[in-house]
């Protein structure tokens, strides 16, 4: 019988830094104003936008695949602006996600923006999966909101186009994620194989990355 990858797609989940060493859960605090349309869940990639809230939050717009510069992903999010707890407190038993439409309140996220961050994403699209010699090169993002029910982001990765050298592309994909439930498909169904891939952010708004190998 042949292996096949839960398809779970989760948006970017940070899982460690460069120097090897574990995601500790930190990260800065970001400001989604009331007038913004979008709506935004954990595991987005975000970009910042023009202005802040009144105590000096910067905000951050939802990246779009190709877009300069991103600053980081989501990882929690609330209506308290004074950091947390990351929750809605005009609903305490709300799975916490910023809705669609403009909003009556500023929302807050925490967001993982140092440019060191590993970040594990899963290969979606109508494209051909990543092969195993296939992979080292920049892709974009398909950006997507959750399925129905579900409370993280839908975001993959683009598996159309790679390898590619293009310094614009918002992510560097680095390795397979080594999990016991991570294998390469290489006859998926439809499309990409639901593989789990580690990535690192390029184009960063705190830092650049150098060409792909």
């Amino acid at each position: 019988m042949a292996f096949v990858n839960p398809n779970k797609p989760a948006g970017l989940s940070p899982i460690k830094y460069l120097s090897g060493a574990n995601y500790d859960g930190k990260g800065q605090l970001y400001c989604i104003l009331a007038a913004n349309t979008s709506p935004f869940y954990v595991g987005d990639l975000v970009d910042l936008a023009a202005g802040g809230d009144a105590l000096g939050i910067p905000a951050i717009a939802l990246a779009t695949a190709g877009s300069l510069f991103h600053v980081g992903v989501i990882v929690a999010v609330g209506t308290v602006p004074a950091g947390g707890p990351y929750i809605n407190v005009a609903n305490m038993g709300s799975t916490i996600f910023r809705p669609t439409g403009a909003q009556t309140q500023n929302y807050y996220a925490l967001v993982s923006d140092d440019p060191n961050i590993i970040y594990e994403i899963q290969e979606g699209g109508s494209g051909t999966n990543i092969a195993a010699t296939n992979f080292q090169g920049n892709s974009n993002i398909l950006y997507a909101a959750p399925a129905t029910g579900v409370s993280v982001s839908g975001t993959t990765l683009n598996n159309t186009a790679l390898p590619t050298t293009t310094l614009t592309l918002d992510l560097k994909v680095l390795r397979l994620s080594q999990r016991i439930d991570n294998h390469f498909v290489t006859n998926p169904a439809t499309g990409g194989g639901a593989q789990k891939w580690e990535v690192l952010i390029n184009n960063h708004q705190f830092a650049s990355r150098p060409a792909a190998i």
